[in-house]
């Protein structure tokens, strides 16, 4: 759990360092005018549902630019993207 942590301060670091924010109401609507995922194209019907029923949603923030490479938090850098294909992206080794 410990490691989770530290990722988890690393990337939020990475975030605030790469600046950009967006509102829950402009997520909303970037979700509204996406029926498919960015990446796979696939219709959010389509998906299976995660593996984990705590999550009900199939799709995810997935960053065009990732955070790892300089990426913003802009919501023009966010794009709606499966779990699928958001999870199965590698930034690179995380470096401490």
């Amino acid at each position: 759990m410990d490691c989770r942590n530290a990722r988890g301060r690393l990337r939020e670091q990475r975030l605030k360092a790469n600046g950009g924010r967006h509102t829950v109401a402009e997520w909303r609507a970037l979700l509204k005018t996406s029926p498919t995922c960015a990446e796979c194209n696939r219709p959010w019907s389509v998906i299976p549902p995660r593996p984990d029923r705590r999550y009900k949603a199939v799709w995810t923030k997935g960053h065009k630019i990732a955070v790892y490479h300089g990426g913003t938090n802009d919501i023009r850098n966010i794009q709606a993207e499966c779990y699928e294909c958001n999870f199965g992206k590698n930034a690179g080794p995380l470096k401490r």
